[in-house]
Order: structure tokens, then C-alpha cells, then sequence
């Protein structure tokens, strides 16, 4: 979408309009939810935080002054609350199961922070989704948000820079760097898969 739709649909929210709200929702939400998904690791948190960054894009929206910068105003919230909820969970590593019982749901919280991967994903899928985020987590913070967003939340390189207010040259060369980082590791991780 661009910046002049963006602008509208900004000032038509601002105004109260429900559909222009819908369509910029629409217009976001799924990056966003990429974004948040393979940062998490987890559907039901990513779907958490970009409803909790759209709920604070709707308490600001009255005083947002638009300036072709939306985009990484939005990014940014996220990238904030995501980074909020990864220092939350290293203090306090939690995993919920929800278990029914005479009709009633129960919800129940142990301290393991360890992932079950679906029993549908084909096993060598799982390991390299597995290896990748292994991967990622090594990189610097810095560099793993460069990546993330750039691939999976689709974002331009100029948004990116807006987003984490580093100039655009450098967040092309930690792009760089951090891509032959994780080819790195991602190589290291398959050869030692192969001679086991």
C-alpha cells in the first residue's frame, strides 16, 4: 500500500470511519502475524501481540501525525512488545496446556519452555524449521529483528531503517553480515546431521 492510501485511510480512521479501520487491519495484519509467528515460534501469542499492537495504534491514532512513516511506527510497536514478551519469558518460562474436563476447561501452566512440533510436519521439515531457529536465536538481537523483518514481515530495507532508527547503510550491512552468519550455521547444523 502506498503512503498516499496510507494517509487516507489514517485520516478517515481518525475520523471514526469503521471500514477505512478494517481495511488498514486488513492491509496489515497478516505481516505482521508473520512477523510475530516465526519471531515466537508460537500462533496463539503472535495473534496476541498484533492484536495488543493494533489496540495501542487505536489509543494513539487520535494524535498520530502522519508522515509517510506509519508502517514503521506499526513495526515498531510490535518489534517492542515482542522483545518485551521474549525478556518477560527468559525471567519467567512458562508453557500453558488446556485440558477439558466435565465440561469445563482447565488451564494449566508448568515451567517448561520447550516446543512439541506438530505430529503432521514431515520429520526433516521440522528439523530444518528447528536448526533455523536455533540459528536465529544465536544471532545478535539487532541482527535477528534485521532478518526477521526483512523476510518475514516482507519489509523494505528503508522501512526497516525507519522502524529501528539505524541508517539504512547499516542496517544493510548487518543484513549482510547476519545472512552469512546463519548460512553458516545452517551449513555447520546439516553436516552434522549427515554424519550422524
Amino acid at each position: 500500500m502506498d503512503a498516499r492510501a496510507i494517509a487516507e485511510l489514517l485520516s478517515r480512521c481518525q475520523a471514526g470511519d469503521q471500514t477505512a479501520w478494517d481495511a488498514l487491519v486488513d492491509a496489515y495484519w497478516q505481516r505482521l502475524f508473520g512477523y510475530a509467528l516465526r519471531v515466537t515460534g508460537n500462533a496463539e501469542l503472535a495473534q496476541d501481540l498484533v492484536q495488543e499492537t493494533f489496540l495501542r495504534i487505536v489509543q494513539r491514532l487520535g494524535k498520530y501525525d502522519d508522515q509517510g512513516k506509519f508502517e514503521a511506527w506499526l513495526f515498531r510497536i510490535l518489534v517492542n512488545l515482542v522483545r518485551d514478551h521474549g525478556r518477560s519469558r527468559l525471567r519467567h518460562p512458562t508453557q500453558s496446556t488446556v485440558i477439558e474436563s466435565d465440561g469445563e476447561r482447565i488451564e494449566m501452566t508448568d515451567e517448561l519452555a520447550a516446543k512439541v512440533p506438530a505430529p503432521h510436519e514431515p520429520l526433516h521439515h521440522r528439523e530444518d524449521v528447528d536448526a533455523l531457529q536455533v540459528a536465529l536465536r544465536k544471532l545478535p538481537e539487532g541482527d535477528r529483528q534485521i532478518l526477521m523483518l526483512r523476510h518475514f514481515a516482507d519489509m523494505p530495507f528503508k522501512d526497516i531503517a525507519r522502524t529501528l532508527n539505524c541508517p539504512i547503510g547499516t542496517v544493510l550491512a548487518r543484513a549482510h553480515r547476519a545472512l552469512g552468519k546463519l548460512r553458516s550455521m545452517m551449513e555447520v547444523s546439516h553436516d552434522k546431521t549427515e554424519s550422524q
